[in-house]
């Protein structure tokens, strides 16, 4: 009886640790790829909801233990606008994961979904950017009742989708109240160095190369 369990119970057992090691080796393996697709999304979302910029910072803020990180476009050393991400617990069907741009006059310049699960058709509707920016872009925390219509506020919401629509309002408002009152603490971008002039050029001489760097991101 023993030996007869002793014979099923090894080979399913070193069936489940070669399964262990080769998912192991698949995680190790999708890990990377998956960490720059995330990456490269972020980015991507961060370029689109910001105003023109020449150069692109991160500035990481820690309040009480946690980190905030805004993404500052700059031109000339004057802040261009700044991108953050915000998040809501009362989507339909969960968490709802922006990214909102604002301009440096504090209006949002852009909104762009992160991560959702959000029912097809009705509030997963909310990812198309033209939805987005119709509801949202060039609305200031000042003078704008961040609220759905439908609850007697200023902001329109996807018909049949209120619940979604309640909750990146909720993840606006509150992002921008936070970038708004952590704005002042964020470090000054260092205005750009003024070029050199060009070293002169006897007459038959060939110019010198000049070599112009450009920016980690172009102008937007």
């Amino acid at each position: 009886m023993i030996k007869d369990m002793l014979k099923l119970s090894l080979p399913l057992a070193l069936i489940c640790a070669i399964s262990a090691i080769a998912l192991s080796k698949v995680n190790e393996m999708t890990a990377g790829p998956i960490a720059a697709a995330q990456l490269r999304a972020e980015r991507e979302a961060v370029e689109a909801v910001l105003p023109p910029f020449a150069e692109l910072r991160t500035d990481t803020l820690t309040v009480d233990g946690a980190a905030r990180v805004y993404y500052r476009g700059t031109d000339g050393g004057e802040v261009t606008g700044a991108a953050f991400r915000s998040l809501s617990g009362i989507g339909y069907s969960g968490e709802i994961e922006i990214m909102v741009g604002v301009d440096a006059a504090g209006s949002v310049s852009g909104v762009r979904i992160l991560k959702h699960a959000e029912t097809p058709g009705l509030g997963a509707n909310y990812a198309s950017a033209e939805v987005l920016d119709s509801f949202y872009k060039g609305r200031a925390l000042d003078g704008v009742d961040w609220r759905v219509k439908k609850d007697g506020g200023d902001i329109d919401a996807v018909t049949g989708a209120t619940v979604t629509g309640r909750a990146l309002v909720e993840a606006i408002g509150n992002g921008m109240r936070t970038y708004a009152g952590d704005a002042a603490k964020l470090p000054e971008p260092a205005a750009a160095a003024p070029a050199e002039a060009a070293p002169a050029v006897e007459s038959g001489e060939a110019a010198p190369a000049v070599e112009s760097a450009e920016s980690e991101l172009k102008t937007t």
